[in-house]
């Protein structure tokens, strides 16, 4: 039997149903207020910085970034291995998925999916996360500062809230997270650096995959081409960066880089190198020259 009434306890007045369900509502939506605001407290705090907008960045069909917006609206997710694939990714169908931004199906195979677990977790247990690997390890960049002395696991791998930084987190200065002015030529390799992925997504053979490792944010995509053109000569290239929730390595910026041709890949070395042989070779120019230029100069002193 459906009850219509409910009698107060120690009171004499009686609530009749619908004052009842008016009641629960309230207190549905009051709870429903306190979650809010309590998971916003709780975003704040685990965000440390909100990254600078670029107003320059220009779309192309050889790239996706993640906007600003998605990578700070939300506490990043535990991190969850891909399912791995046993499809090989052909060149067009890489271009359709970078076009289309649809990088969900991207997988490495099951062979280097395993290798890939095995490293996470034995990177974590010594360095205290895979990230901290990658900066001292593979960049050889010095070890990331702490930045909650507070926190006694500040050194354990945490998703969802970086425990390290490379000192540039907390400016306020949007020129600070901007990459150098020109990629053209060897730029410090302890800011910038492109390098063979260890851990490969499943593609066909003569694909390669690679990264650009960066101390600093990349988003400008005209100056990402820029800086793959001059270091993939005669290469064909597809870049992407991956949305927050799919980044196995969050703290440190990166970009993922698919490349095929029979042109040579050119690392900051080998940009070095080049340069000083241009700098040499100009340098032999205007020598040749001048002395070419030196029995002239004499020839028409003599006769004066």
């Amino acid at each position: 039997m459906a009850v219509d009434h409910i009698q107060q306890e120690g009171k004499d007045s009686i609530l009749t149903m619908q004052e009842y369900q008016q009641l629960r509502k309230k207190g549905a939506h009051f709870k429903g207020a306190l979650d809010t605001s309590l998971a916003q407290l709780q975003q704040q705090q685990q965000t440390k910085t909100i990254p600078c907008s670029n107003s320059e960045n220009n779309s192309h069909s050889t790239a996706t970034t993640p906007s600003s917006a998605s990578a700070s609206s939300s506490p990043r997710k535990p991190l969850v291995f891909k399912k791995p694939t046993k499809h090989q990714f052909s060149w067009s169908e890489l271009t359709r998925m970078v076009a289309s931004k649809d990088l969900s199906p991207m997988a490495r195979s099951e062979a280097v999916q395993l290798s890939y677990q095995k490293a996470i977790k034995r990177r974590t247990k010594k360095y205290g996360s895979p990230d901290e690997y990658i900066r001292q390890r593979v960049l050889h960049w010095p070890p990331a500062e702490k930045t909650d002395n507070n926190d006694t696991n500040a050194g354990a791998y945490s998703p969802s809230h970086s425990a390290y930084s490379d000192g540039n987190e907390s400016s306020s200065s949007c020129s600070s997270l901007s990459p150098p002015s020109s990629p053209t030529g060897p730029v410090d390799p302890l800011e910038i650096n492109l390098k063979k992925n260890e851990f490969p997504y499943s593609v066909k053979p003569g694909i390669e995959h690679w990264l650009i490792w960066s101390r600093q944010p990349l988003t400008d995509e005209v100056w990402i081409r820029r800086y793959l053109e001059e270091r993939l000569p005669g290469r064909d290239y597809l870049f992407f960066i991956n949305p927050p929730e799919l980044r196995s390595v969050p703290t440190i910026s990166h970009v993922q880089v698919f490349t095929k041709g029979e042109g040579e890949v050119l690392d900051e070395e080998d940009m070095e190198i080049k340069k000083e042989e241009r700098e040499a070779a100009s340098a032999a120019a205007s020598a040749a020259v001048s002395a070419a230029a030196s029995p002239v100069s004499g020839a028409v002193a003599t006769a004066e």
